[in-house]
This record gives structure tokens, sequence and C-alpha cells, in this order.
């Protein structure tokens, strides 16, 4: 299906279509299991019914709704681990308004094939967690970009879950992935070489650092920070809705100065929103740094006014970024 509304953002490539933000979670269970929405204070207990506390779906779950800033919302979708694999039912379901993807399997080739995936699609993002630093190591040489990946070394340990449920539920864009604490504060057992190692890789883990655990790392497996590659996808999907919004409201917009002003608009009001949210930086008085270009339609070609799309609509923004280390000096003098 052709979109009526097409956005790019160069720097980073994807291209977004969902202002959601929740998780989803893939998980083995016998025949599969068809996608399904599970949101509520009671969403736990209704994943129970379907899922036994025994199982890895189950406690994967659990790890993300038991945080304090859990999302208000999981959706769950299975595949028979003795016929399918978390690629394939991604595959089936990436048209849904979930964002993070999520699997029980810790085999790092299904991992693998995951991302490949969800980098084709180039609209989510994969959160996993590894055992081996090894299989960091695997991940990142196969060239996979769209994943945040985390460490830990108790194979029991949904540290996975436990991320997203601490970081799906700010808005998008304005939290790193960096200093995150769980409501499991159990540090994992890494020594600083081993740190080290997964920081080379691209990868995170939850270690202690004054007294506080906390999260090690904001950058994905490609090497870009997390809340920069969720911040762009959500400008970009949140310009497509909104000037799809436009047509659908609008009995018509004409092809004059003030219909592609009308578009214009719209793009400057998601970036304005954007500022608010700090994906978009501001300058020193507070004013969101970004230009949005609008075309004079009078200077467009018969051939362009004929054809119904508006060209030459651009926009630019200067990332908000993050401050995650600081370099201090100081003197003392009698």
């Amino acid at each position: 299906m052709a979109n009526d509304v097409n956005v790019t953002i160069d720097v980073l490539k994807p291209s977004g279509f969902t202002t959601e933000t929740f998780p989803l979670i893939i998980g083995a269970k016998t025949g599969g299991f068809a996608y399904k929405v599970y949101e509520g204070d009671d969403a736990l207990d209704l994943i129970k019914v379907d899922f036994a506390e025994t199982t890895e779906t189950y406690k994967l779950a659990r790890s993300i709704l038991q945080q304090n800033n859990r999302p208000e919302k999981v959706a769950i979708a299975g595949y028979d681990d003795t016929a399918g694999t978390p690629d394939v039912v991604f595959e089936e379901v990436k048209g849904e308004a979930f964002y993070y993807v999520l699997t029980t399997s810790a085999d790092v080739a299904e991992q693998e094939a995951l991302v490949e995936a969800i980098d084709l699609q180039g609209a989510k993002v994969a959160i996993l967690r590894v055992n081996d630093i090894s299989d960091l190591e695997t991940l990142e040489a196969s060239g996979v970009k769209r994943a945040y990946v985390l460490y830990t070394d108790d194979i029991t340990r949904y540290i996975d879950g436990e991320f997203i449920g601490e970081y799906a539920a700010d808005p998008a864009g304005s939290a790193t992935a960096k200093f995150k604490q769980f409501f499991d504060v159990r540090p994992v057992n890494v020594t600083p070489p081993e740190v080290a190692r997964i920081h080379a890789a691209n990868g995170s883990t939850y270690i202690e650092k004054f007294g506080e655990a906390q999260t090690s790392e904001s950058k994905t497996i490609g090497g870009e920070h997390l809340d920069v590659i969720v911040g762009n996808d959500w400008v970009i999907a949140n310009i497509e809705q909104r000037v799809q919004g436009l047509f659908l409201k609008n009995r018509k917009i004409p092809y004059e100065q003030s219909g592609a002003n009308l578009v214009g608009t719209a793009v400057e009001t998601v970036l304005l929103q954007g500022a608010k949210q700090d994906i978009v930086a501001e300058d020193v008085v507070g004013k969101p740094i970004y230009t949005v270009t609008i075309p004079n339609v009078d200077e467009l070609t018969e051939a362009q006014r004929a054809s119904r799309k508006l060209t030459g609509v651009k926009f630019t923004f200067r990332l908000a970024g993050a401050i995650q280390s600081a370099d201090i000096k100081g003197q003392v003098n009698y």
C-alpha cells in the first residue's frame, strides 16, 4: 500500500509510522499465538490466562510490568518453537502499532535474524538480552543496527524486560537509556574489563556506581544512541500522521500557497512538540533550533501542480542529544 505522506530524515535513514511506544513480546508457544494486546492494571493477570506462570513469555511480561514506570500495555505474539522463529512472527505482525520488540529467545542466530527484519522495515527497535559477551560481539559484527542489547550473567534474569518496563513509558526521545534503574536493583556480576568489552561491542549492562545500580550505556548495536533513533522515528511518524490528518479533515487542500503553508505548519507543530520532548535542541533563550522550508507554489511547474503531489517541503533540526559524562576541573588557592 502506497503512503500519501512520505517523510525521511537523512541523518538516520529509517522511516517510522507508529506514534506508539509500547512493547511486543515474541515468545514460543505450542501451536503459536496470535497477536494480542494486554493493558490496564490487570494486564499481568490477563496474560496468565494465556501463558502459565512457568513460561518464559509470562516471566518476561512480568519483568516489564513490575517496574515502577511500566508501560500502559504490552502486546504478545507467539511462534511454535518446533517450526517457527521470532523473525517470521515479526514479519506477520510488523504493521501493528507496537514499537519495541522483545523475544524470549536468547539464541544469537534467531536474535540476529529478528534484528535484520527490523532493520529492513526501519521503523521499530529490538531490546535484547545476552548471557554471553561473545554473543553480543557476534551481533555487533553481523552489521545489524536497530537493537539495544543488555548483558546479564544470570540466564534466568529478563534484564531486557526490566529495561523496557522502565523506559517504554517515557515520551519518545525524552530519556537516555543510560542511568536507568530497575525494580530489581541487583547489579550484574561483571568485571571492569568485561564492561569495557561490552561497551566496545555497543552493548550495555547493569552495574553499580557510587552505590547505585544503573544501566551502563545508551548505544544500540549499530552505534547510535537509542534515544536518538526513537526520537527521530517519533518525528517521522508524527509528521506523517499529522499531514495525513490534514487530508482527512479538509474537504480539499487547494494547490495554492495557502495549501502548502498548511502542510508546512503541520511539520512545524511536530518539531515544536519535539523540542518539548528534548528531541529538538533549543538555543540559550529556549527557542527550538529548526527550519521548515515551504516551496513557492507559483514557482512550481504546471506538471508538478497537475500531479497533485506537493514536493519541496523540507525541515532540519539540531538534536538535543544528552550529556552522559563530564570532565570537571578545579583549583584550590590559599
